[in-house]
């Protein structure tokens, strides 16, 4: 015996007997490592068969990549012709490696064959087969009766040929293609050719059928399918729902994926009692611009008297300068009863108007100015908002100055139109304020005054003038403690805090309406100025908030374990100042409000808002939330809300982990006041290593709180080849919380 024998074909120089070097640049190239191994995809993957090296490649490292290097047992190596090998054969050239019990070389075509257990492997594909025929200058050959493995996919199947028709063409015949286990494969796509194309990371099937648990569940005539996570064009796996208002739902979606930065996704949906319905998005990314466009038509309502029914979303946003800016969004439908009948989701179906806009900003260090256009297409026969047409903001802003006099300044000019009943007009809007506040570590006091002057042009009315100056001051202040606590592994704050605000009342009853409300009662409603939205009231005050927080924070990463506040106003002057039809507000004081939040333990959190009234010692509103997460992905939410005299119901949403594959996830609203239950999710969910599959029932009450709507929800996820169903999963996250 002569050893093991070890070959490289450079500059045709032949040394003996232990080691043979021989020279070409032409060849196959295979890495080291064994034909079948398990890649990195990104994503939990299924186990890979994994061939046994009985002998690992020591390549020397001073050869060129194209260099061929071969190892055997025994070995007859000729210049010209060709060469034979046999045991243990290992031959690599750059990133390509064959191992084979038996191979041969020829020279100087470059031809190699291997035979017995052969296995090959590249960047694209790794293959073990019984007979191999590859042409190393035009890098193409076959394989026959192979098991093949695609690292980037994490993809693998048999084979009865695998033809490299070029370094990144692969053709396969009478093959079967998965991502599960080839043992265990839960579901497979079985086809006459299936093409790898690595350049376009895609790969298609023609004359496929995927099978369940080897059951034929979808002939395909043809079917493309990605090879990476990359974006490519192509049909996007249909999506099959059902609900009461429309019946079976099936889409097909089409992708096409004009460039990195364009793309156009196409749905045909085929609605059961309705008709065929067309979506059309697009996308767009460039330097300057972003956005989408949505169009969704239903030429013939099947279930209606309504024909050419229609939704439509724009939302683009332009960088006009380093500080400009134009953003547009407008969104519409054909009629007010689109969401009740076609809309998806019980917030869509609570829809009452749509906003359309148009606005320009931009800024300086001093000053910020916006153009503002805005209307509303109003549903189901509300009162339309005015219309902005347009609005004007100019501000001047200047850095603060830290303990020194801060002035900022703003003007607004709105023109509202569009109402039929209300009036219409102009108003200008002015306002400068003053404020310089005095911080220290552990105080501070924040004086600030406010001017406002407010001038209405108005039409159709006998009072077409109308103007307002009103002054307001507040204070705030506040001091901050803290000390160590459990032996100073937390830190607990205490913060008290005043607030006063004095506002002198004007009659403004003969001011319209345009853009204000009376805001809803918070902690943070506390400490503003007015009471209401807008500039057409300003809220006459004269109180004092007094409030008291405490945080327990840990000191190493400043992590919040609990919070705590609790605050009241306390009026001094009757309010006078109210919204048309509305009586003044009484009692000298408002609701004691207490907000409270923290970790019960690292995998429980509660948090709760109460709105006590002193006078009655009742609770007139309150939520309680807990949520609880742990390590095992068991998640839990429960939820209390009330408000007295007008709403009290309960909700609970959960995942839990039946076991290594199976989750059970629900979600449940009920209105105690009413005894219904205003929405019930109950789901399950499937997951393997190659697939996964969600079902939910859905029964929901509609707006007009008497009909109810039923609708279910099926989704597959196979791996690799994409998603079945509908959106099953975004239904779930939405009703959920902290479920992925």
């Amino acid at each position: 015996m002569l050893g093991r024998f070890k070959c490289c074909m450079e500059s045709m120089r032949i040394k003996l007997p232990q080691r043979f070097l021989l020279s070409t640049l032409t060849g196959v190239a295979c890495s080291s490592s064994p034909a079948i191994a398990l890649a990195q995809t990104g994503w939990m993957a299924c186990p890979v068969p994994t061939a046994d090296a009985a002998h690992e490649i020591q390549r020397p490292s001073h050869l060129p990549p194209q260099a061929v290097y071969i190892e055997a047992d025994s070995a007859l190596f000729r210049s010209q012709g060709i060469s034979t090998m046999s045991g243990n054969v290992h031959i690599s050239q750059a990133n390509k490696t064959l191992q084979a019990d038996q191979a041969s070389y020829e020279q100087p075509a470059g031809i190699i064959t291997g035979s017995g257990e052969v296995s090959f492997s590249s960047d694209n594909m790794q293959v073990r087969s019984r007979e191999l025929h590859y042409n190393l200058p035009q890098n193409t050959g076959e394989m026959l009766a192979a098991e093949y493995y695609l690292p980037q996919a994490n993809g693998q199947g048999v084979s009865k040929r695998v033809v490299q028709e070029s370094p990144n063409l692969t053709r396969l015949d009478d093959s079967t293609y998965t991502t599960c286990p080839v043992n265990q494969a839960d579901w497979s796509l079985n086809a006459s050719t299936i093409k790898l194309d690595h350049t376009q990371e895609r790969g298609t099937a023609r004359n496929a059928t995927l099978k369940i648990r080897g059951l034929p569940i979808l002939y395909l005539p043809y079917f493309s399918f990605p090879l990476t996570d990359a974006r490519k064009s192509g049909f996007l796996w249909p999506t099959i729902s059902t609900n009461e208002r429309s019946g079976l739902q099936l889409s097909a979606p089409y992708y096409w994926n004009f460039a990195p930065n364009y793309d156009l996704t196409l749905t045909p949906t085929l609605l059961g009692r309705r008709g065929l319905q067309l979506g059309t998005e697009v996308r767009y990314l460039t330097e300057k611009h972003h956005g989408e466009v949505n169009y969704v038509l239903l030429p013939n309502d099947n279930a209606s008297d309504k024909n050419n029914r229609y939704y439509f979303n724009v939302h683009n946003d332009t960088r006009l300068g380093a500080t400009s800016s134009l953003q547009l969004k407008a969104e519409g439908v054909s009629d007010d009863q689109y969401f009740v009948d076609l809309g998806n989701s019980l917030e869509a179906t609570s829809v009452v108007n749509l906003e359309r806009r148009l606005e320009y900003r931009t800024a300086s260090d001093n000053w910020s100015f916006s153009s503002l256009l805005q209307d509303y297409q109003v549903l189901d026969g509300g009162i339309a908002p005015h219309a902005k047409l347009p609005q004007l903001l100019l501000r001047y802003h200047p850095p603060r100055k830290g303990n020194g006099l801060n002035l900022d300044a703003e003007t607004e000019y709105t023109q509202f139109s569009g109402s039929t009943t209300e009036t219409n007009g102009t108003r200008w809007d002015f306002v400068t304020r003053a404020s310089k506040p005095f911080v220290t570590e552990s105080a501070y006091i924040k004086p600030s005054l406010t001017l406002r002057h407010t001038e209405y042009h108005l039409d159709d009315t006998d009072n077409t003038h109308i103007s307002r100056s009103l002054p307001s001051a507040s204070l705030d202040t506040g001091l901050f403690f803290e000390r160590n606590i459990k032996q100073g592994r937390y830190i607990q704050t205490l913060e008290p805090r005043l607030f006063y605000t004095y506002t002198p009342y004007r009659d403004q009853s003969n001011i319209p309406v345009f853009d204000s409300s009376a805001r809803s009662l918070s902690y943070n409603q506390l400490f503003a100025e007015n009471r209401f939205t807008g500039k057409d009231r300003i809220g006459d005050a004269n109180r004092l908030t007094a409030s008291v927080s405490t945080r327990i924070q840990s000191p190493e990463d400043g992590r919040e374990l609990f919070r705590a506040s609790i605050g009241q106003m306390y009026h001094f002057d009757e309010r006078k100042v109210t919204l048309p039809d509305e009586a003044p507000l009484q009692g000298n004081r408002s609701e004691l409000i207490l907000e409270a939040a923290g970790e019960i333990n690292p995998r429980t959190r509660l948090s709760t808002t109460a709105y006590w009234d002193s006078k009655e010692n009742t609770v007139n509103a309150g939520e309680v939330r807990i949520n609880y997460k742990d390590d095992k992905k068991r998640l839990l939410n429960v939820g209390y809300a009330q408000r007295k005299d007008n709403f009290e119901s309960v909700n609970l949403s959960f995942a839990v982990p039946v076991n290594q594959n199976w989750k059970a996830v629900g979600a449940w609203e009920h209105d105690l006041q009413n005894d219904r239950d205003l929405e019930t999710v109950i789901g399950a969910e499937y997951e393997s290593c190659c697939w996964k599959t969600r079902v939910a029932s859905r029964n929901y009450l509609l707006p007009d709180n008497t009909t109810r709507d039923n609708a279910v929800f099926v989704e597959f996820e196979l791996k690799g080849l994409g998603n079945f169903g509908s959106g099953t999963r975004d239904l779930l996250q939405n009703r959920v919380h902290g479920y992925e």
